[in-house]
């Protein structure tokens, strides 16, 4: 890990679509990159409605519920500036500063950034860990510095690609707090 710190950000909101399902399967994964290929193509001709952190994101949660109750779901997309139009075809989900009175599934805009280096399949490791190590990694300092995580109501991690999705390996991870 090189670096760690919390975040909190005005209200943004997430827009992207839903990406394929984990596999080692390649058709599956040629099916994941054009989806994703397709997300960054249109997300970039929006530049009007950039949010400050504007990074290639995979979005994950399992939609407010626990991980007994609903699969792990991802999007990929990016968080552009509240109130941002959706195009056709788009998901989005609202992050806000403080989410006392919003309705269900509006995140909060509050979370941990943690940026690895180093080497990216050991960081993706999924033997031994919950999630995979930059995952774990991550959530044990949070929980190790006593800091919520809004779990499950409205919990989500992201990894984060500080150099475009097309690099194919995140180089951050971020994990929704309560601060």
């Amino acid at each position: 890990m090189d670096s760690f710190e919390y975040k909190q950000m005005p209200a943004m909101r997430f827009i992207g679509k839903e990406c394929m399902p984990l596999s080692d399967d390649k058709e599956i994964d040629a099916k994941d990159k054009k989806i994703r290929d397709n997300v960054f193509s249109i997300l970039n001709e929006m530049q009007k409605h950039k949010s400050g952190f504007d990074y290639d994101i995979l979005f994950m949660h399992h939609y407010g519920k626990g991980v007994d109750k609903e699969t792990w779901h991802g999007f990929w997309g990016r968080f552009m500036a509240a109130d941002t139009p959706v195009p056709e075809g788009f998901v989005h989900w609202d992050l806000v500063p403080d989410d006392s009175n919003t309705p269900y599934l509006t995140f909060r805009s509050q979370f941990a950034f943690a940026k690895f280096s180093g080497d990216m399949e050991a960081m993706h490791k999924r033997e031994g860990y919950d999630s995979d190590a930059m995952y774990d990694v991550t959530r044990y300092i949070i929980l190790g510095q006593g800091v919520i995580i809004p779990y499950p109501e409205i919990y989500w991690t992201a990894e984060v690609f500080l150099n475009g999705a097309c690099d194919d390996w995140s180089t951050a991870y971020m994990f929704s707090v309560v601060l």
